[in-house]
């Protein structure tokens, strides 16, 4: 999709509008209105209070969902949900709190509290709404009718049954609040989740470069992050109204019970802050555990970035080894998190239970009276407080994931950007003037202090530099290393500014060394955003050279490229890049050595048609190795050690025989390059036809529900069925040593009538027994609790770490073909966020299913026991929960639409420095793409929750009728009062069950796409060949022979190399030339076997390499790549380059990554790749020199633009249309 506001995208998308200017509250205040008149963009924004509230404007939609597949424009977000909307009022309160307080001391979470503050009061005051009906109901309605049916004549029928009706009114209040909580909570979170996204993005784009924050980071951050923060918004409100719910729940027990109640009160407030205790031990192991996982995405990013340097390196099992090293210190830090969290989703069963039952012991003990109806009571307000304990780890364990992401986020935020110092002057004569300025990439210490910042030049990298432009070329040349790209990169403010000024009058183009190329159409990387014009874009295209290109794409230019353009060769992307600047007609142009990469004929064109004719009369630096240009330059620059040693015409220069005469003399002084470059002239285009296809394949939303074979595959991965039924088996006994509890105080109560006519359990002689088993009772439970605990979280680990680790085996022996169709950000999601989701979220949500869901299934069981007839009410139950089956798509939805918008973040951060030449900071919001799927599924699951919550009210009330219609004599009453308290339970845990369950779901829609690469991924062949024919040292002599060889790269593409027949002898210079496109770097593809031959084979030494295992061949070459590619860390840290212990990255200069590519060939057969492109003439020269007296025993293939590279090989091979059409012999 493209990036770009402008220009045709790949994928439909609709951005909401803003929402118009209204009152503040006004839109909200319309909620109170049952009835509209007019029709909003979203059904959400015509929706009355009870539609609100119930969910019902989703009606319609669910009812599509159920009849089928949901289409995925069937809606769209609301204006007021809009990341841009929402990110930019937090944005200006972040800029205001900022000013206040300054940067180091601006709370971000006071920042989101003003925020969405009204928001968060309305939350506060429904929730109090919410705890009083939880506690109406369970507590003084079931102790009224307790009391009724203990003693029924002592009042009428009627009462009875009316006692019945409030309850069930009382359930439904209950209900209709906490549906009202979630529906406010739900669209905060999202406005929260878009406008976090939405900050954090602006902030990165804001980056001219990303230094201090590693790529790793920034993705969790934008992915992770923003559904922490989403998770802290809707179970953060129930932190507030627990302390009220507790409050109410205390008094009452005790006015009930009397003083023993503070027995298990007391208990509670023990746990209490065992459990905040917990939860800010689970923030320090996820806060730990985070970092880790940056890294190991970091090092994820990287593989799949540099993936094709690192198999022909033959580095596989090194990266492995690095990934699952890694690995293993994120398990062990998972580990210890899953146990205490399980350990706190433990308390939420055994809390209400222990309560009880030392409650109650210490109760009789004491010999206190003790009635059915008193105990049943007290039982309900326990289990009252327990949905306060079980609210309480999602609520803890989100709010402290939500500090984490705002403290990540705050680290972004804190990130500083070189002071800006480009200033804008439009009296200036000229368009560009630097006076006398010193730049440094690093900051100075002094920069930090009052004191003047040294200017020495251990601090500077350019020094004393003075530069005037108007409407001229100027040329600048050096050796590597001498500050061209740095002078450059000053004008565009990636560096500090130490002396001296910039100003410019005009607007910016730049190119880089290295073209950046975003996902999406051929025109899109062209316009970048700007409007269509016909006739300048034609003139563009043919000053680029590349009209002939376009005519072979299978589309033109709207032909799809995937990112970083994988499909274009070096010189296609180079020209993109040089036709996106000159497109663009600004005033001033920056390019940076764009001729590097392209042959001497197109790169001829290009300065003639392009630089000289269609930039004529704009100010153009070019920085430039190819020294032949720069006669036809206006003014020139010799740049050496960060300083101008001379400037003026190349005429003056030449005449004043310094040091730029000499390198010009130096590179004319080859007799056979005037010959050379008339014969590049009779090169011609390569013309490809095949297939029309696009290249990246689109992510597709798998339908139905999740597979048995998914749930298979991940039992498997857990230590298989029998481990697993061991872990259930302790559920079971750990939930129904609770139902057994409430069995035999039920058993004990009724004894208790047996024994006196009082009905006072506490004068039973029997009563130091039932409290020995309740003693026993709760020993059992405790240590259920921490086996189950300790087998869960072995077990979900290791199920997730096999997943993890097998698929990263599956992606890596993938080939080249897969990479180049699968974009890098859909790839990171996989390793990312998914595998976050099965890592954490998915055992903690399917621990608490398990235990809800048995705890549902004991209730139904014990009802239907006491009230068969009940069976037909839970038989609705289970059609209404069947449901739940057609949500997982809404969840799948969400899943796919979350690739696109890591892609985008992926590339973006690429593309910073062009991003920033451009000034096209306004990017997509495509996280509104992803928000509106991930609300929609959430606003299905509420829908489903409160229509079950009512469903159970119903229930409630056909319970309480039947036992307060029926007789004592035929039910007893302590078996009413367990019914009817189990009963009350219902109501919040099914629809909790229900909830979880479409998350368990969901988040197993995760684990699928896991298995879809695990499943999917074919193998490129095996890595080493017992059998195979080669002997010891091979290969001895390195003499290759393509032998009828034809090679395409993937299934129905084109040929690219077409029958070729070439014989290398042993320690041969072979130069490979030819124009971009030619087939010259698909040589090395089919030599290092990255694609398979279509027909035909190679032999090295007389043996075939396709009979090799890939590991035994790739070692045995070796190559110094077109791209140069340097991992993040120590030299010592990355795969054989142990020389040096000095801490590197993506800020070295290229010849420091040529010099690290080649301290230490040692193989027979060498490939140079364009490896000395974006080198200076002179420093070529001494590392041709350098690789012709340390390679003398070595074949060596030279694939070359640049002429001199390749004047001294021993044969010179031209090839056209993937054929060697000249070859040219030399004798040196």
């Amino acid at each position: 999709m493209s990036a770009f506001p402008e220009g045709p995208p790949v994928l439909d998308y609709r951005e909401p509008e803003p929402p118009p200017k209204k009152h503040k509250y006004q839109q909200s205040l319309k909620t109170l209105i049952p009835f509209r008149f007019g029709s909003n963009s979203h059904p959400v924004d015509d929706a009355g209070f009870f539609s609100f509230t119930s969910f019902a404007w989703m009606s319609p939609m669910m009812w599509k969902l159920f009849r089928n597949r949901l289409d995925e424009d069937s809606l769209f977000l609301s204006p007021h949900d809009g990341a841009h909307t929402n990110g930019e009022r937090l944005q200006r309160l972040w800029d205001e709190e900022v000013a206040h307080v300054g940067l180091e001391k601006a709370s971000l979470p006071a920042v989101v509290m003003r925020f969405q503050k009204t928001r968060f009061i309305v939350a506060f005051f429904v929730s109090v709404l919410f705890a009083f009906g939880a506690f109406v109901g369970p507590s003084i309605l079931v102790n009224e009718i307790l009391s009724y049916i203990e003693q029924p004549e002592s009042s009428t029928l009627l009462h009875g049954v009316g006692l019945c009706v409030a309850l069930f009114v009382g359930e439904f209040s209950k209900a209709f609040f906490a549906s009202l909580l979630w529906a406010v909570n739900l669209r905060t979170a999202v406005r929260v989740k878009g406008a976090f996204s939405m900050l954090a993005f602006k902030k990165i784009i804001s980056l001219r470069s990303l230094t201090s924050i590693s790529i790793g980071e920034t993705i969790n951050v934008l992915t992770s992050d923003g559904y922490r923060m989403f998770e802290a918004i809707m179970f953060g409100t129930f932190l507030l109204c627990v302390p009220f719910l507790l409050i109410i729940c205390i008094i009452y027990a005790c006015v009930i019970l009397g003083y023993t109640a503070l027995i298990g009160i007391l208990v509670y407030l023990i746990f209490l802050p065992i459990q905040f205790s917990i939860a800010r031990l689970i923030g320090v192991f996820r806060r730990r555990t985070v970092s880790v996982t940056d890294r190991r995405v970091r090092t994820m990013n990287e593989v799949l970035t540099c993936i094709k340097l690192i198999k022909m390196y033959a580095w596989e099992e090194s990266f492995e080894k690095t990934v699952t090293d890694i690995r293993k210190k994120e398990k062990l830090l998972l580990q210890k998190a899953g146990y205490v969290q399980s350990l706190n989703t433990s308390f939420t069963t055994i809390v209400p239970t222990l309560a009880t039952i030392l409650t109650f012991i210490v109760h009789t003990a004491l010999n206190l009276p003790l009635l059915p109806s008193t105990a049943y009571t007290i039982i309900a307000v326990f289990n009252c407080m327990r949905m306060s304990m079980g609210l309480l780890p999602f609520s803890v364990k989100a709010v402290a994931e939500g500090k984490v992401a705002l403290t990540r986020l705050k680290k972004l935020m804190l990130v500083q950007n070189p002071k800006g110092y480009l200033t804008q002057d439009k009296n200036m004569d000229v368009a560009l003037a630097v006076e006398k300025a010193s730049f440094s990439w690093s900051l100075p210490d002094a920069m930090n202090s009052t004191e003047k910042p040294k200017e020495s030049s251990e601090n500077q990298s350019l020094m004393n530099l003075s530069v005037h432009l108007q409407g001229s070329l100027l040329g600048g040349c050096g050796n590597v290393g001498s500050g061209k790209t740095s002078l450059i990169s000053s004008i565009l403010e990636q560096m500090h500014l130490l002396s001296g000024s910039v100003s410019a009058n005009g607007t910016l183009a730049y190119v880089s060394q290295q073209a950046w190329i975003f996902h999406g159409t051929v025109r899109d990387n062209i316009l970048m955003g700007e409007p269509f014009d016909q006739t300048r874009y034609a003139r563009v295209i043919h000053a680029c050279s590349l009209k002939p290109d376009l005519e072979i794409l299978p589309y033109g230019d709207q032909t799809e490229i995937g990112e970083r353009g994988i499909n274009l060769s070096g010189g296609q992307k180079q020209r993109v890049s040089l036709a996106r600047a000159v497109y663009s007609n600004r005033d001033i142009f920056l390019l940076d050595d764009p001729l590097s990469a392209v042959d001497a004929h197109v790169g001829k064109h290009i300065f003639e048609e392009c630089i000289k004719k269609e930039l004529k009369g704009k100010s153009v630096i070019l920085v430039t190795h190819q020294l032949q240009y720069l006669e036809f330059c206006d003014q020139v620059l010799l740049l050496d050690n960060g300083e101008i040693k001379e400037a003026g015409t190349h005429s003056d220069l030449m005449k004043a025989k310094g040091r730029y005469a000499h390198l010009i003399n130096n590179f004319q002084k080859n007799p056979l390059y005037s010959y050379w470059l008339t014969l590049t002239h009779t090169m011609v285009c390569m013309c490809v036809t095949g297939k029309k296809d696009q290249l990246v394949t689109r992510e597709v939303s798998l339908e139905g529900s999740v597979t048995w074979r998914t749930y298979h595959e991940y039992c498997k991965a857990a230590g298989g069925y029998i481990l697993l039924f061991i872990v259930i088996l302790f559920f079971i006994l750990l939930v129904g040593s609770t139902v057994f509890s409430s069995w035999w105080l039920s058993y004990w109560l009724e004894q208790g009538s047996n024994s006196s006519s009082s009905g006072n359990i506490s004068e039973n002689p029997d009563l130091p027994f039932y409290q020995m088993i309740y003693g026993i009772i709760i020993v059992v439970m405790v240590l259920l609790c921490i086996a189950k605990g300790y087998t869960f979280t072995k077990v979900t680990l290791r199920a997730s770490s096999k997943l993890h680790d097998t698929m990263f085996k599956r992606i890596l022996g993938s080939p080249m073909s897969f990479f180049d169709t699968t974009p890098t950000g859909r790839l990171v999601n996989r390793f990312s966020k998914d595998q976050d989701e099965v890592d954490a979220v998915l055992p903690f949500n399917m621990e608490n299913f398990l235990q809800f869901c048995l705890i549902v299934t004991f209730t139904l069981l014990t009802i239907c026991v006491v009230f068969p007839y009940l069976l037909i009410a839970v038989a609705v139950l289970a059609v209404i929960f069947a449901t739940i089956l057609y949500i997982r798509q809404m969840k799948r939805m969400e899943n796919v639409s979350r690739s696109p918008w890591i892609s985008l973040t992926t590339s973006t951060i690429q593309g910073l420095s062009t991003i920033h030449a451009y000034d096209k900071r306004k990017f997509k919001m495509l996280s509104d793409t992803n928000s509106n799927h991930f609300m929609l599924f959430n606003c299905g699951t509420r829908w489903l929750s409160f229509w079950l919550d009512f469903l159970s009210a119903t229930v409630t009330l056909i319970v309480a009728l039947f036992v307060v219609l029926s007789s004592n004599e035929a039910i007893n009453p302590s078996q009413k009062g367990l019914a009817l308290s189990y009963t009350i339970q219902l109501t919040g845990i099914l629809q909790f069950v229900v909830r979880l369950s479409t998350e368990v779901e969901a988040k197993f829609t995760s684990v699928e796409r896991l298995l879809e690469y695990i499943t999917n991924c074919v193998s490129e062949g095996p890595r080493s060949v017992k059998d195979a024919n080669t002997s010891a040292g091979w290969p001895q002599e390195g003499a290759i022979t393509f032998k009828n060889y034809s090679m395409r790269y993937r299934d129905n593409t084109p040929i690219v190399l077409n029958n070729l027949h070439i014989n290398i002898k042993p320690g041969e210079k072979v130069g490979i030339v030819g124009r971009t496109g030619s087939g010259k770097s698909s040589l090395g593809v089919a030599l290092f076997r990255l694609a398979e031959p279509a027909e035909g084979t190679i032999f090295i030494d007389d043996v075939d390499i396709c009979k090799l295992g890939l590991r035994d061949l790739r070692s045995q070459l070796s190559i110094i790549p077109q791209d140069p590619v340097l991992f993040i860390g120590t030299v010592s840290e990355s795969p054989h380059l142990k020389l040096l212990e000095t801490e590197m990255g993506n800020s070295y200069c290229e010849i420091s990554q040529l010099q690290k590519c080649i301290c230490n060939y040692k193989d027979y057969i060498i490939l140079l790749d364009e490896a000395t492109a974006s080198i200076d003439s002179e420093t070529d020269s001494m590392i041709q020199h350098t690789i012709r007296d340390g390679f003398q025993h070595c074949t060596m293939l030279t694939i070359a633009h640049r002429i001199n590279t390749v004047l001294e090989s021993d044969r010179i091979l031209v090839m056209d249309q993937g054929k060697v059409i000249h070859c040219f012999l030399y004798i040196n």
